[in-house]
């Protein structure tokens, strides 16, 4: 499995309208085969310093490289833009998950 880091600098003010854009976009990326889950967090900072962390895993690289040249894809980060929101480009890290670990039921 692998972890995707999209890390957003947004314009002072503007991480909220981006989490609602991502909020609203529900059906793209969800039903993508081998797509396991999506976060989004939202962070404001200091003097502008606004950001929206987007973290996706994937079953596999070949599953999200699908997912990046699919027509899915296109429609997904066709919608409304958001370019105007932001105040940098977009930083993209991929990991491998080396350890997982799930919460235990108490008393387990």
């Amino acid at each position: 499995m692998i972890a995707v880091f999209n890390r957003l600098p947004v314009k002072e003010g503007a991480a909220g309208q981006i989490v609602e854009r991502f909020a609203n976009s529900r059906g793209h990326v969800q039903g993508f085969p081998g797509f396991v889950s999506m976060e989004v967090l939202s962070s404001e900072g200091s003097e502008g310093t606004d950001e929206v962390l987007v973290i996706t895993r994937w079953q596999s690289r070949d599953a999200f490289d699908a997912w990046v040249h699919s027509e899915e894809f296109k429609k997904a980060h066709g919608q409304g833009g958001g370019g105007d929101l932001l105040r940098g480009h977009p930083q993209m890290s991929i990991y491998e998950v080396a350890v997982e670990r799930e919460s235990e039921p108490p008393g387990g």
